[in-house]
């Protein structure tokens, strides 16, 4: 069991090497969230040529922010919230902490709804609330043993879930020739499927170096940044053309699991059993990423906590979440997925332009760190303010906020404030 917390990461412990992080961000992309995604973005109905395009744009754009914070990790030693004190300072950054703790419990809740509902489709006489608990135990015991084992977990479900999708993508593709993808170039639309597939990938940003900072402190950024970046996009991008396929050929978009399973039960029930396993291990290596960064968040918080602890709070969370989101999974996802991305891009760029740009952030600050940076905070502000009029609140919320920017109305209730929010703010930090 892992021995550190939030602690330095002495020279001693460091070992591991760059592809540790291809393999990690590798096996948690391959997932039924972005399968989801690929069905959003079939439902745009643009054409299939502008859809491949926006599917590696944006998961390399996303993705190689997540391998430029992962980068910071074996220079520094510490979690990524722990580093964002050097750039935010001690009391300045605990708003973040607490906003990543909230985003973890929520994405841990998401999927822990999801191995539910999996679970549920194979074993139809259990309940969800108690195919929801099952769905998360083992994820609970390999979070707390910790970095170590979360990483060979990873690099074992890389290759099975890569065998997995690929056997998934081959009956999608076979299934899928028939059908037209056709369309018009919207530019609203291409927008809307920018944002969507940028947003999710970019999402575990705040979670990058948690994974990387047991790394020996000479390994090469450039290494760091490629492994994350290209594990991250190929699953993301993956996964997401395995949804797409899957509801070109049966004209459903809802992003359902049960999609995929009948589609591939159409070659017999072992392929259907296949998607379901699938889909779970996806699930499975993505919320043990979020149950540990939790974990270190609380930390932050709250430094006299032991990691074990936090990590049993974490569940109990997460758990009373999934069995209140899963009355209405649908709603719950998408609202929870765009209302994440408000308060992590800009949090992105100030981090990206203070480190990387401008240079300024240091283990000294992270270790010592002043109480308020307010030459960061006053970017972060900056960066989140200009963003609001390019926000569509209804959309995020499921209508419950009725608020739609004025440039959001002009583009159609397109929502690309995250892209303004994350340049402005890397602008204005790197001043």
């Amino acid at each position: 069991m892992e021995r550190l917390g939030i602690e330095h990461v002495p020279s001693s412990e460091r070992h591991g090497n760059p592809i540790n992080q291809f393999t990690l961000w590798l096996a948690s992309n391959l997932t039924v969230a972005d399968y989801g995604l690929g069905a959003i973005l079939y439902s745009l109905g643009l054409p299939i040529q502008v859809l491949v395009s926006i599917m590696v744009i944006g998961n390399i754009a996303g993705g190689l922010l997540v391998g430029l914070l992962a980068a910071m990790g074996p220079e520094f030693g510490y979690p990524q919230m722990m580093i964002s004190r050097g750039v935010f300072g001690g009391r300045g950054n605990a708003v973040f902490a607490a906003a990543n703790w909230v985003s973890t419990i929520g994405w841990f809740s998401v999927n822990a709804i999801i191995g539910g509902y999996l679970i549920s489709f194979m074993l139809p006489r259990i309940p969800l609330s108690l195919s929801t608990v099952a769905s998360v135990a083992i994820q609970f015991i390999i979070a707390l043993y910790g970095y170590d084992a979360i990483h060979k977990m990873e690099k074992w479900l890389s290759v099975a879930l890569g065998a997995l999708f690929a056997v998934a993508a081959a009956v999608a593709i076979i299934t899928a020739r028939p059908v037209a993808a056709g369309g018009s170039v919207n530019p609203e639309l291409v927008a809307v499927g920018l944002a969507t597939v940028f947003s999710y990938i970019m999402s575990w940003g705040p979670y990058a170096s948690d994974y990387s900072r047991y790394l020996p402190e000479n390994t090469g950024k450039a290494k760091i940044v490629v492994g994350a970046m290209a594990g991250g996009a190929l699953a993301s991008a993956w996964s997401e053309a395995v949804g797409f396929l899957a509801s070109a050929a049966t004209g459903n978009s809802t992003g359902s699991p049960a999609v995929l399973a009948q589609l591939m039960g159409r070659f017999g029930g072992a392929f259907s059993a296949l998607a379901i396993i699938a889909l779970f291990l996806g699930a499975l290596a993505a919320n043990v990423l979020n149950l540990y960064t939790n974990s270190l968040s609380a930390m932050v918080l709250y430094p006299r906590m032991k990691r074990q602890s936090a990590t049993i709070l974490a569940v109990t969370a997460g758990i009373a979440l999934a069995v209140v989101g899963g009355l209405n999974f649908e709603g719950y996802f998408e609202g929870f997925l765009l209302m994440l991305d408000y308060w992590i891009t800009p949090w992105i760029g100030v981090v990206i332009g203070s480190y990387y740009i401008k240079r300024r952030v240091t283990k000294q600050n992270v270790e010592e760190p002043v109480k308020f940076n307010f030459k960061s905070i006053a970017a972060y502000a900056i960066g989140l303010a200009v963003s609001i009029p390019f926000m569509n609140l209804s959309a995020a919320t499921g209508g419950l906020i009725p608020f739609t920017g004025p440039i959001s109305s002009i583009m159609g209730g397109a929502d690309v404030s995250y892209f303004i929010s994350f340049a402005v703010a890397m602008a204005a930090a790197a001043v």
